[in-house]
């Protein structure tokens, strides 16, 4: 590089860098009025020559058109000249100094760096500020990246750490488009935090479409939740699948019932809990198949063919009975994911989306009490411990959970208690009919839970909270 000092320029012949990495220059009325009134106090940098503007460009074309020559083909196929020249540091300045008409511009010029160093300039003396948005971060660290920078050199020349370089790197694989969108909404209110979630996805596909699905920043965080458990789950179930496999456990024919009256359960493996390695079955494996069932792995067997014939209203209540064992296992699943939601609202601290916190925990309130639910003690700790109580827990365990439950807000303690209560709430009545109160009572929770970003992953547990599932007895 070779600096060639400092001189004055008529402000028209600077033009911007077409690879600055800060693409928003932001408000600069703040900036030009001082300017105006003090001018620029600091230099600018800037390299001889200018990539052609649009404007330029076409001109450039038309002369062609018209009087062909080979210095002209040269400036239209390189979309550069010679005259005028491109800032590599102070473009906001620049900006700014043309809204307050300033005629020259004090810049430092130098020459004989090549396309790489003119960005890598750039990138060092923007990377550093703290006005850049996440997105520009994000694009800036992975233009270090391009240029050979290793994510401890990045850090070294920006001042970030590692931590926060390999953060927006990673935030920098995702959908540009899409992202730039979603941080352009304001009732998005995209989160830092929440695009963290999306990191725990391998695959950054999966990552973009949750992008473009979720509805808000809290959703986007259920959503990447979401996907993370159901990647644990099959890597549980394929796991599953080897031990059985080694035991000579079959898979189960397709679309099997296991609560029907053909089969028997042997043994069930929650797939959200840690694989227990042990063998599946320690009786004789033979006739046995497994499948999955929700969120368990499930060991079956075909039971003997009872020969007895069963009468009209047997055969109907056996019906409603498979009815009824299907609606629990739905009911189920609903409380699991309504109180997953509420563990990650309590951690992350999930605000509700346009009401006030008061309505909100008023609401919440008014729920619990109409559930007629027992709020005690227990339902704190099973939250935080997964036990029902703290007997034979010790000193420090029963501190750290003190500590935990006294560090959550209010609003988060009252859905605790509500999750708790609906859960309680069977949708089923006796004969396998809708229970109407309860289904009223549970919807109401999910509308609480909506407005912080809740949604399930099911569209039929809607259908089932509101009645309308065909499992439903039909009159």
């Amino acid at each position: 590089m070779r600096d060639n000092g400092i001189v004055n320029i008529p402000a028209g012949q600077v033009y911007q860098h077409p690879d600055n990495p800060r693409k928003d220059l932001g408000d600069l009325s703040e900036l030009s009025e001082s300017i105006s009134k003090k001018g620029i106090m600091q230099n600018l940098t800037v390299i001889p020559g200018h990539w052609l503007t649009g404007e330029e460009y076409k001109k450039l074309c038309r002369e062609y058109n018209e009087n062909p020559g080979e210095e002209l083909r040269m400036l239209i196929n390189k979309s550069w000249t010679p005259e005028g020249y491109t800032l590599l540091i102070g473009h906001r300045r620049c900006a700014a100094a043309k809204l307050a008409g300033v005629k020259e511009l004090p810049c430092r010029v130098v020459d004989g760096l090549d396309k790489k160093e003119q960005v890598s300039m750039m990138l060092e003396e923007n990377m550093q500020r703290n006005d850049l948005t996440i997105l520009e971060q994000a694009n800036g660290f992975q233009m270090m990246l391009d240029l050979g920078d290793t994510e401890e050199q990045i850090a070294d020349k920006t001042g970030f750490s590692r931590t926060t370089v390999r953060h927006r790197l990673e935030i920098a694989k995702l959908n540009q488009k899409e992202l730039k969108k979603k941080e352009e909404d304001v009732n998005f209110q995209l989160s830092l935090k929440d695009l963290y979630e999306l990191e725990k996805i391998p695959d950054v596909k999966t990552r973009d479409r949750i992008l473009k699905e979720a509805t808000s920043s809290n959703n986007l965080a259920l959503k990447a939740q979401t996907a993370f458990c159901d990647i644990k789950r099959k890597e549980h179930e394929k796991t599953y699948e080897k031990l059985c496999q080694a035991e000579g456990i079959k898979p189960a024919p397709k679309a099997i019932n296991i609560y029907g009256e053909q089969w028997e359960i042997i043994k069930e493996f929650d797939l959200d809990e840690k694989v227990n390695s042990e063998a599946i079955c320690s009786e004789q494996s033979e006739g046995l198949f497994y499948t999955v069932w929700w969120r368990t792995f499930v060991v079956v067997k075909r039971k003997k063919e009872d020969k007895k014939k069963l009468s009209e209203y047997e055969m109907l209540q056996k019906e409603k009975d498979e009815r009824k064992r299907q609606i629990k296992t739905m009911q189920k699943e609903m409380s699991k994911e309504r109180l997953e939601f509420v563990r990650l609202a309590a951690r992350k601290k999930f605000k509700p989306d346009n009401d006030k916190l008061e309505d909100v925990e008023e609401r919440l309130f008014s729920l619990i009490t109409d559930c007629e639910t027992w709020v005690g003690k227990s339902t704190m700790v099973k939250f935080f411990t997964g036990e029902t109580s703290l007997y034979g827990k010790t000193d420090q365990e029963k501190a750290d959970y003190e500590k935990q439950r006294d560090s959550t807000g209010f609003i988060y303690k009252l859905l605790i208690y509500a999750a708790s209560a609906a859960e309680g709430k069977d949708l089923a009545e006796w004969d396998a009919g809708y229970h109407k109160k309860n289904g009223k009572l549970v919807m109401r929770f999910d509308s609480i839970l909506a407005l912080f970003g809740f949604s399930y992953s099911k569209k039929e547990y809607y259908k089932l909270a509101e009645g309308t599932h065909g499992l439903f007895k039909n009159e």
